[in-house]
Protein backbone atom coordinates (compact mmCIF):
# COMPACT_ATOMS: atom_id res chain seq x y z
CA UNK A 1 0.00 0.00 0.00
CA UNK A 2 1.56 3.28 -1.24
CA UNK A 3 0.12 6.87 0.17
CA UNK A 4 1.43 10.31 -0.94
CA UNK A 5 2.40 12.59 2.26
CA UNK A 6 2.70 16.20 2.88
CA UNK A 7 4.50 17.18 6.15
CA UNK A 8 5.08 21.10 7.02
CA UNK A 9 6.68 21.11 3.69
CA UNK A 10 8.56 17.45 3.07
CA UNK A 11 6.65 15.11 0.61
CA UNK A 12 7.42 11.74 0.57
CA UNK A 13 5.53 8.40 -0.86
CA UNK A 14 5.06 6.02 2.10
CA UNK A 15 4.99 2.36 0.98
CA UNK A 16 4.36 -0.16 4.03
CA UNK A 17 5.40 -3.65 2.97
CA UNK A 18 4.02 -5.46 6.59
CA UNK A 19 3.50 -4.40 10.17
CA UNK A 20 6.92 -4.29 10.72
CA UNK A 21 8.68 -2.41 7.08
CA UNK A 22 7.29 1.01 6.13
CA UNK A 23 9.57 2.70 3.46
CA UNK A 24 9.51 6.45 2.71
CA UNK A 25 10.78 7.57 -0.48
CA UNK A 26 11.11 11.40 -0.16
CA UNK A 27 10.16 13.60 -3.07
CA UNK A 28 14.10 14.86 -3.96
CA UNK A 29 14.20 11.02 -4.60
CA UNK A 30 11.21 10.43 -7.04
CA UNK A 31 11.16 13.63 -8.51
CA UNK A 32 15.03 13.99 -9.66
CA UNK A 33 18.26 12.28 -11.01
CA UNK A 34 20.65 14.14 -10.54
CA UNK A 35 23.69 12.14 -12.14
CA UNK A 36 23.56 14.11 -15.46
CA UNK A 37 24.21 17.57 -13.65
CA UNK A 38 26.64 16.53 -11.73
CA UNK A 39 28.79 14.91 -14.30
CA UNK A 40 28.59 17.73 -16.90
CA UNK A 41 29.78 19.99 -13.96
CA UNK A 42 32.51 18.23 -12.10
CA UNK A 43 33.75 17.48 -15.83
CA UNK A 44 33.55 20.32 -16.82
CA UNK A 45 35.45 22.25 -14.13
CA UNK A 46 39.43 23.47 -14.51
CA UNK A 47 40.08 20.44 -12.32
CA UNK A 48 38.09 17.15 -12.89
CA UNK A 49 36.53 15.46 -10.49
CA UNK A 50 33.12 12.98 -9.87
CA UNK A 51 31.46 12.44 -6.81
CA UNK A 52 32.05 9.08 -4.91
CA UNK A 53 28.57 8.86 -4.28
CA UNK A 54 28.09 7.68 -8.06
CA UNK A 55 30.40 4.74 -7.26
CA UNK A 56 27.31 2.86 -6.33
CA UNK A 57 25.60 1.53 -8.84
CA UNK A 58 25.08 -2.23 -8.49
CA UNK A 59 28.34 -3.34 -10.09
CA UNK A 60 30.22 -0.91 -8.09
CA UNK A 61 28.27 -1.90 -4.75
CA UNK A 62 29.35 -5.61 -5.77
CA UNK A 63 32.93 -4.31 -6.12
CA UNK A 64 33.25 -2.68 -2.59
CA UNK A 65 31.77 -5.69 -0.96
CA UNK A 66 34.57 -7.38 -2.81
CA UNK A 67 37.16 -4.75 -1.41
CA UNK A 68 36.06 -5.10 2.23
CA UNK A 69 37.30 -8.87 1.87
CA UNK A 70 40.52 -8.34 0.57
CA UNK A 71 43.64 -8.69 2.55
CA UNK A 72 44.85 -5.17 2.67
CA UNK A 73 41.18 -2.92 2.96
CA UNK A 74 41.50 -3.01 6.92
CA UNK A 75 38.54 -0.50 7.56
CA UNK A 76 35.41 -2.98 7.52
CA UNK A 77 36.79 -5.69 9.24
CA UNK A 78 38.05 -3.30 12.17
CA UNK A 79 34.68 -1.48 12.25
CA UNK A 80 33.16 -4.95 13.02
CA UNK A 81 35.26 -6.40 15.25
CA UNK A 82 34.53 -3.16 17.39
CA UNK A 83 31.54 -3.20 16.72
CA UNK A 84 31.41 -7.04 17.99
CA UNK A 85 33.31 -6.43 20.86
CA UNK A 86 31.73 -3.33 22.32
CA UNK A 87 28.00 -3.29 21.54
CA UNK A 88 26.49 -4.73 24.40
CA UNK A 89 28.67 -1.39 26.35
CA UNK A 90 27.59 0.76 23.40
CA UNK A 91 23.66 -0.05 24.39
CA UNK A 92 24.48 0.41 28.10
CA UNK A 93 25.55 3.81 26.90
CA UNK A 94 22.35 4.21 25.25
CA UNK A 95 19.70 3.46 28.47
CA UNK A 96 16.47 4.75 27.52
CA UNK A 97 16.76 4.56 23.45
CA UNK A 98 14.45 2.30 21.75
CA UNK A 99 15.44 4.57 18.83
CA UNK A 100 18.16 3.71 16.04
CA UNK A 101 18.29 6.17 13.11
CA UNK A 102 21.56 5.45 10.52
CA UNK A 103 22.55 7.37 7.97
CA UNK A 104 24.08 5.83 4.62
CA UNK A 105 23.19 1.89 5.84
CA UNK A 106 23.30 0.09 2.84
CA UNK A 107 22.69 -3.32 3.99
CA UNK A 108 22.77 -2.77 7.38
CA UNK A 109 25.38 -5.53 7.92
CA UNK A 110 27.47 -3.89 10.49
CA UNK A 111 24.30 -2.34 12.41
CA UNK A 112 23.13 -6.07 13.19
CA UNK A 113 25.41 -5.85 15.73
CA UNK A 114 24.32 -3.21 17.33
CA UNK A 115 20.50 -4.03 17.15
CA UNK A 116 20.89 -7.01 18.80
CA UNK A 117 22.66 -5.54 21.69
CA UNK A 118 19.98 -2.94 22.32
CA UNK A 119 17.33 -6.10 22.14
CA UNK A 120 18.98 -8.05 24.74
CA UNK A 121 17.70 -5.57 27.31
CA UNK A 122 14.62 -3.59 25.51
CA UNK A 123 11.27 -5.48 24.72
CA UNK A 124 11.23 -3.72 21.11
CA UNK A 125 13.65 -1.62 19.00
CA UNK A 126 12.89 0.75 16.43
CA UNK A 127 15.26 1.39 13.32
CA UNK A 128 15.80 3.74 11.06
CA UNK A 129 18.03 3.62 7.73
CA UNK A 130 18.52 6.56 5.69
CA UNK A 131 20.40 6.04 2.17
CA UNK A 132 19.88 7.08 -1.22
CA UNK A 133 19.79 3.29 -2.62
CA UNK A 134 17.14 1.45 -2.50
CA UNK A 135 19.25 -1.52 -1.24
CA UNK A 136 18.15 -0.49 2.57
CA UNK A 137 14.65 -2.60 1.71
CA UNK A 138 16.39 -5.42 0.91
CA UNK A 139 18.61 -4.92 4.38
CA UNK A 140 15.72 -3.89 6.08
CA UNK A 141 13.80 -7.50 5.06
CA UNK A 142 16.54 -9.10 6.09
CA UNK A 143 17.13 -7.50 9.50
CA UNK A 144 13.46 -7.94 10.38
CA UNK A 145 13.37 -11.93 9.45
CA UNK A 146 16.34 -12.68 12.01
CA UNK A 147 14.98 -9.88 15.08
CA UNK A 148 11.42 -10.70 15.84
CA UNK A 149 11.19 -7.45 17.68
CA UNK A 150 12.37 -5.11 14.98
CA UNK A 151 10.69 -2.66 13.35
CA UNK A 152 11.45 -0.91 10.48
CA UNK A 153 10.91 2.82 8.97
CA UNK A 154 13.45 3.12 6.00
CA UNK A 155 13.67 6.48 4.23
CA UNK A 156 15.25 7.00 0.80
CA UNK A 157 16.56 10.54 0.53
CA UNK A 158 19.75 12.34 1.04
CA UNK A 159 21.06 12.49 4.64
CA UNK A 160 20.07 16.09 5.07
CA UNK A 161 16.24 15.74 4.04
CA UNK A 162 15.71 12.02 5.80
CA UNK A 163 17.04 14.32 8.91
CA UNK A 164 14.22 16.87 8.58
CA UNK A 165 11.66 14.17 8.34
CA UNK A 166 12.69 11.91 11.27
CA UNK A 167 12.66 14.95 13.51
CA UNK A 168 9.08 16.35 12.01
CA UNK A 169 8.13 12.54 13.03
CA UNK A 170 10.06 11.60 15.81
CA UNK A 171 9.94 13.32 18.94
CA UNK A 172 11.27 10.48 21.67
CA UNK A 173 14.91 10.42 22.03
CA UNK A 174 17.57 8.68 19.97
CA UNK A 175 20.43 7.55 18.65
CA UNK A 176 22.16 8.44 15.44
CA UNK A 177 24.50 6.28 13.70
CA UNK A 178 27.03 7.08 10.84
CA UNK A 179 29.56 4.34 10.51
CA UNK A 180 32.21 3.36 8.14
CA UNK A 181 34.28 6.56 8.18
CA UNK A 182 31.80 7.80 5.99
CA UNK A 183 32.89 11.11 7.21
CA UNK A 184 36.13 11.05 5.57
CA UNK A 185 34.77 11.41 2.09
CA UNK A 186 33.65 14.92 3.23
CA UNK A 187 36.88 18.03 3.23
CA UNK A 188 37.57 19.32 6.86
CA UNK A 189 35.02 21.94 6.05
CA UNK A 190 32.23 19.92 4.50
CA UNK A 191 32.55 17.57 7.66
CA UNK A 192 32.44 20.29 10.18
CA UNK A 193 28.63 21.98 7.50
CA UNK A 194 27.47 18.17 7.68
CA UNK A 195 28.08 17.81 12.06
CA UNK A 196 26.44 21.39 11.82
CA UNK A 197 23.47 20.40 10.50
CA UNK A 198 22.98 16.83 12.05
CA UNK A 199 22.99 18.56 15.32
CA UNK A 200 20.32 21.32 13.76
CA UNK A 201 18.47 17.96 13.37
CA UNK A 202 19.00 16.20 16.94
CA UNK A 203 16.57 16.43 19.87
CA UNK A 204 18.31 17.94 23.10
CA UNK A 205 18.65 14.23 24.35
CA UNK A 206 19.63 12.58 21.24
CA UNK A 207 23.27 10.84 21.34
CA UNK A 208 25.20 10.49 17.66
CA UNK A 209 27.75 7.54 17.37
CA UNK A 210 30.57 8.38 13.99
CA UNK A 211 32.82 5.78 12.78
CA UNK A 212 36.52 7.51 11.72
CA UNK A 213 38.95 6.00 10.24
CA UNK A 214 42.52 6.97 12.27
CA UNK A 215 46.21 8.14 11.16
CA UNK A 216 48.23 5.34 10.91
CA UNK A 217 51.66 3.86 8.69
CA UNK A 218 51.84 5.27 5.06
CA UNK A 219 52.36 1.69 3.69
CA UNK A 220 49.04 0.36 5.48
CA UNK A 221 47.02 3.31 4.68
CA UNK A 222 47.87 3.22 0.61
CA UNK A 223 48.06 -0.83 0.37
CA UNK A 224 44.49 -0.63 1.36
CA UNK A 225 43.28 1.44 -1.65
CA UNK A 226 45.56 -0.68 -3.94
CA UNK A 227 44.81 -3.84 -3.14
CA UNK A 228 46.99 -6.83 -5.18
CA UNK A 229 44.18 -8.08 -6.49
CA UNK A 230 43.26 -4.70 -8.13
CA UNK A 231 39.59 -4.79 -7.05
CA UNK A 232 40.16 -1.16 -6.05
CA UNK A 233 40.81 -0.19 -9.41
CA UNK A 234 37.98 -1.64 -11.19
CA UNK A 235 35.52 -0.24 -8.67
CA UNK A 236 37.21 3.58 -9.12
CA UNK A 237 36.98 2.57 -12.97
CA UNK A 238 33.60 1.34 -13.07
CA UNK A 239 32.34 5.08 -12.67
CA UNK A 240 33.46 5.48 -15.95
CA UNK A 241 31.57 2.37 -17.12
CA UNK A 242 28.19 3.67 -15.42
CA UNK A 243 28.65 7.24 -17.33
CA UNK A 244 29.12 5.69 -20.45
CA UNK A 245 26.06 3.18 -20.02
CA UNK A 246 23.76 5.90 -18.93
CA UNK A 247 24.81 8.79 -20.33
CA UNK A 248 26.32 7.68 -23.69
CA UNK A 249 29.76 8.51 -22.73
CA UNK A 250 32.67 7.20 -24.90
CA UNK A 251 35.19 6.52 -22.11
CA UNK A 252 37.65 3.92 -23.54
CA UNK A 253 38.92 1.99 -19.96
CA UNK A 254 42.10 1.13 -20.86
CA UNK A 255 43.24 4.64 -21.85
CA UNK A 256 42.91 5.41 -17.82
CA UNK A 257 44.31 4.08 -15.02
CA UNK A 258 43.67 3.82 -11.42
CA UNK A 259 45.66 5.86 -9.02
CA UNK A 260 45.58 5.95 -5.14
CA UNK A 261 48.12 7.72 -2.85
CA UNK A 262 48.47 9.41 0.69
CA UNK A 263 48.29 13.10 0.81
CA UNK A 264 49.96 14.02 4.04
CA UNK A 265 49.63 17.29 3.77
CA UNK A 266 45.92 17.25 4.13
CA UNK A 267 45.72 13.99 5.48
CA UNK A 268 43.88 11.82 3.37
CA UNK A 269 44.16 9.35 0.97
CA UNK A 270 43.11 10.47 -2.73
CA UNK A 271 41.65 7.97 -5.41
CA UNK A 272 42.23 9.51 -9.54
CA UNK A 273 41.56 8.12 -12.69
CA UNK A 274 44.62 9.22 -14.94
CA UNK A 275 44.70 9.68 -18.51
CA UNK A 276 47.15 7.72 -20.34
CA UNK A 277 47.26 9.77 -23.23
CA UNK A 278 46.19 12.45 -24.89
CA UNK A 279 42.33 11.94 -25.77
CA UNK A 280 39.11 13.44 -26.22
CA UNK A 281 35.94 11.77 -24.86
CA UNK A 282 32.47 12.57 -25.91
CA UNK A 283 29.33 11.81 -23.22
CA UNK A 284 26.16 12.39 -25.69
CA UNK A 285 23.61 12.58 -23.56
CA UNK A 286 24.78 15.96 -21.79
CA UNK A 287 26.44 17.35 -25.19
CA UNK A 288 29.61 17.14 -23.67
CA UNK A 289 33.26 17.15 -25.28
CA UNK A 290 36.19 16.67 -22.83
CA UNK A 291 39.84 17.24 -23.74
CA UNK A 292 42.47 15.06 -21.51
CA UNK A 293 46.30 16.00 -21.42
CA UNK A 294 48.50 13.00 -20.68
CA UNK A 295 48.77 12.38 -17.09
CA UNK A 296 45.79 14.53 -16.72
CA UNK A 297 43.17 12.92 -13.49
CA UNK A 298 39.74 12.67 -12.33
CA UNK A 299 39.90 13.21 -8.64
CA UNK A 300 36.84 10.76 -7.47
CA UNK A 301 37.34 10.42 -3.49
CA UNK A 302 38.79 11.28 -0.44
CA UNK A 303 39.42 9.79 2.05
CA UNK A 304 40.80 11.39 5.19
CA UNK A 305 42.52 9.98 8.39
CA UNK A 306 41.54 11.17 11.77
CA UNK A 307 43.37 12.19 14.89
CA UNK A 308 42.14 12.82 18.39
CA UNK A 309 42.97 16.40 17.47
CA UNK A 310 41.16 16.83 14.11
CA UNK A 311 38.39 14.94 15.95
CA UNK A 312 38.11 17.32 18.47
CA UNK A 313 38.59 20.18 16.09
CA UNK A 314 35.55 19.45 13.70
CA UNK A 315 33.35 18.25 16.56
CA UNK A 316 33.98 21.45 18.84
CA UNK A 317 32.62 23.38 15.39
CA UNK A 318 29.50 22.00 15.56
CA UNK A 319 29.00 22.01 19.64
CA UNK A 320 29.50 18.41 19.89
CA UNK A 321 30.74 16.66 23.22
CA UNK A 322 32.22 13.49 23.72
CA UNK A 323 31.06 10.71 26.20
CA UNK A 324 32.86 8.07 25.02
CA UNK A 325 35.58 6.28 22.51
CA UNK A 326 35.76 2.91 21.33
CA UNK A 327 38.71 1.56 19.78
CA UNK A 328 40.59 -1.72 18.40
CA UNK A 329 43.92 -3.02 20.03
CA UNK A 330 46.17 -1.32 17.24
CA UNK A 331 43.99 1.69 17.66
CA UNK A 332 43.12 1.99 13.61
CA UNK A 333 39.93 2.94 14.43
CA UNK A 334 37.54 4.79 16.31
CA UNK A 335 33.75 4.66 17.27
CA UNK A 336 33.12 7.84 19.08
CA UNK A 337 29.87 8.70 20.81
CA UNK A 338 28.39 12.42 21.25
CA UNK A 339 25.83 14.50 22.25
CA UNK A 340 25.06 17.93 22.18
CA UNK A 341 27.44 20.43 24.44
CA UNK A 342 26.41 24.10 24.84
CA UNK A 343 30.19 24.56 25.13
CA UNK A 344 32.44 24.55 22.16
CA UNK A 345 35.00 22.02 23.01
CA UNK A 346 34.00 18.16 22.17
CA UNK A 347 36.90 16.23 24.31
CA UNK A 348 37.79 16.26 27.81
Amino acid sequence: MSKNIRNSGLKYIEKIYNNRLKILYADNIMSADNFSEDVKKSLSAKRKFLLPKYFYDSNGSALFEKICNTKEYYPTRTEKFILRKYSDDISKYNPDINIIVELGSGSSVKTSFLLKSFLKTKPEINYIPVDVSDVIISGSENLIKKLKNLSVLGIISNYEEGLKIIAKKIKEKKLIIFLGSSIGNFTIEQAKTFLNILRKNMGENDLLLIGFDMLKNEKILTDAYNDRKKITAAFNLNILKRINRELNGDFNLNKFEHNAFFNKQKSRIEMHLVSKENQAVNIKNINLKIEFKKGETIHTENSYKFTDTLIKKIAGSAKLKTIKIWKDEKKYFSLVLFRKSKNSNSLN
